[in-house]
């Protein structure tokens, strides 16, 4: 009983095909055509994959690069001194602190300006030490490292801050205080 009609021969019914056992199999030229057809878009499909499979490497490969570049480039050490504006726990998969900060630069003629610089911070610890500089309005020196770019696992800014000084910096604004008022 042939359930499907799939064309074949069912061996298991008693349905072989009817040829001599000692004579050599002759393949027609309708086979013969069907056969290298079958091979040769067989042989395409399978350039197209390798094609494909090529290309796709490559890709994944150059956004690796891409990646690691990013992350691993030797980033320049920078420092800056300041008021602590604001500190504040974002993102969605990666957790980091972006925070603002308001630079103190003595080389302008007019004194002490301040310019906003923004950052992130990664590490718990010096989040911690900026949140309660903020609520005092200590002035800090930052230390930080400015990458390429930035990554979901650094920060929305390319500006990471790795640890915080305090005690420099006041005797650096009120020495800029003293200078300004002696003018």
């Amino acid at each position: 009983m042939k359930l499907i009609n799939d064309n074949f021969d069912d061996y298991f019914e008693g349905n072989a095909p009817s040829r001599k056992t000692n004579e050599p199999y002759v393949e027609t030229e309708e086979e013969r055509e069907e056969r290298e057809l079958n091979e040769t878009t067989i042989e395409r499909r399978s350039n197209k994959k390798r094609i494909s499979l090529i290309l796709g490497s490559i890709v994944i490969l150059l956004f690796l690069i891409f990646l690691v570049r990013c992350q691993f480039y030797n980033p320049e050490q920078r420092t800056t001194k300041g008021f602590v504006v604001d500190v504040v726990l974002r993102g969605t998969v990666f957790k980091t602190y972006e925070c603002t900060f308001n630079e103190i630069d003595a080389q302008s003629p007019a004194g002490i300006v301040k310019k906003e610089f923004k950052f992130s911070v990664t590490n718990d610890s010096v989040a911690k030490t900026l949140n309660e500089l903020k609520q005092t309005n200590v002035p800090a020196q930052l230390y930080y490292k400015e990458y390429r770019s930035s990554l979901p696992w650094r920060g929305e800014t390319k500006y990471v801050v790795d640890s915080i000084r305090t005690d420099l910096v006041l005797q650096y604004v009120n020495t800029l205080n003293k200078a300004h008022v002696a003018k």
